[in-house]
């Protein structure tokens, strides 16, 4: 981009002295500036728009004024902040007057003059002439010159912008005013549960809040509760066994597995790769049971053999999830609000009935786990465990 004063007929030469790197405060990264000649009370400014230190960053602002801190310093007539131009993503340059007190006039290549309204950008076009005076003077005007590029990816702001009063995607569409409040709400709540205000009964009736909203704005969420589960990757394919350098097989030979080991060693694919026996759980068995019978002291009391012990059934009430556990002691529901405190605290149905019910009653302390206060859904539970396994 790049604006000549339109008393010149062509552009300064690179070589010349007069021209400066990043005008203004705070300075702005590829822009020069040349200073006005004797003829001409307006400097020349070219921005390069694929410079590196600008390609990638939010969208450029020019501005215009008399002010020591403006880009394009003008005459001490004209006031501190006269104008500017920003550049829209995708849709070239505009110009916006910024005070009352001074117009500026907008002249199109083919089409009338007209005079810019303060806070109210119009687009620039190649080869417009923005004027300080009415009316235009070649002296106090500027004429428009828009490089386009061939390359998309040499065009700046292909990033969203790091601050969000100069946004570079000015064409997305607003969030409703129900999803703004939505999310204020989110977070008052998660600030009140950091301050322990927050019960569970209150989070269960915020997520039927919050899925109402989903619903209604058509955003798709998936319960917990399904993704629960789901089947584990499959195993990877296994270690093909390799030979061990031989100072590594003189220390594994000699290992022995602890006795009542079922299963074999973790290297012993290794040694029989390398040429080597490993010891066997069975031969270390009879080894280590070779004690004194004189010796009775040394002999342990036998213990029951496994045929011996009979597992107990378990009752199948006890493997079902908890949630349905839920559903199924209160048909109205009023239960489901314990679900994620009794979810985060037991892992299952039958750990609470090991746990916390004994002789026909059960504990308090898994209704202080639970977060159960209400002493009819107290009553409710102590009558589900009663009923079944009393």
């Amino acid at each position: 981009m790049k604006l000549q004063p339109c008393d010149r007929n062509e552009s300064f030469c690179w070589d010349d002295i007069g021209w400066h790197e990043k005008p203004g405060y705070p300075p702005l990264e590829g822009c020069w500036i040349h200073i006005p000649c004797k003829e001409s009370d307006l400097p020349e400014i070219f921005f390069c728009e694929d410079h590196d230190k600008t390609r990638d960053e939010p969208p450029p602002v020019i501005c215009f004024g008399s002010g020591r801190d403006s880009h394009v310093q003008l005459d001490a007539r004209f006031p501190q902040r006269l104008c500017r131009m920003t550049k829209i993503q995708r849709q070239g340059w505009s110009l916006e007057a910024l005070t009352p007190r001074w117009q500026v006039h907008l002249q199109r290549a083919h089409g009338p003059c007209e005079t810019l309204d303060v806070g109210q950008p119009k687009h620039l076009r190649d080869g417009d002439v923005i004027g300080f005076s009415m009316p235009l003077v070649a002296s106090t005007s500027f004429r428009f010159h828009s490089e386009m590029l061939e390359a998309k990816e040499a065009l700046p702001n292909r990033y969203p912008a790091r601050f969000p009063c100069r946004s570079s995607l000015p064409e997305a569409p607003e969030a409703p005013e129900e999803l703004r409040r939505l999310a204020w709400q989110t977070d008052q709540m998660r600030r009140r549960s950091e301050q322990d205000q927050v019960r569970v009964a209150d989070w269960s009736n915020f997520s039927q809040y919050v899925k109402q909203h989903y619903s209604k704005h058509g955003i798709d969420c998936i319960s917990w509760k399904l993704t629960r589960n789901k089947p584990c990757d499959p195993k990877p394919a296994s270690f093909t066994s390799r030979q061990l350098p031989p100072w590594i097989c003189e220390l594994l030979v000699n290992e022995r597995p602890l006795q009542g080991l079922c299963r074999e060693l973790p290297f012993a694919s290794c040694l029989r790769a390398s040429g080597h026996s490993p010891l066997l759980p069975e031969a270390v068995s009879m080894e280590t049971s070779r004690v004194s019978v004189a010796d009775e002291s040394v002999v342990p009391e036998a213990m029951p053999s496994q045929a011996d012990i009979v597992a107990n059934e378990v009752n199948p009430l006890l493997l079902q999830p908890i949630y349905d556990w839920l559903e199924s002691v209160d048909d109205s529901g009023f239960l489901l609000q314990y679900y994620d405190q009794i979810v985060a605290n037991f892992d299952s149905l039958k750990q609470i009935h090991d746990v916390y019910f004994h002789d026909g009653h059960l504990e308090e302390h898994f209704f202080s786990a639970a977060g159960v206060s209400k002493l009819g859904h107290k009553r409710i539970l102590q009558k589900w465990f009663r009923e079944h396994f009393t």
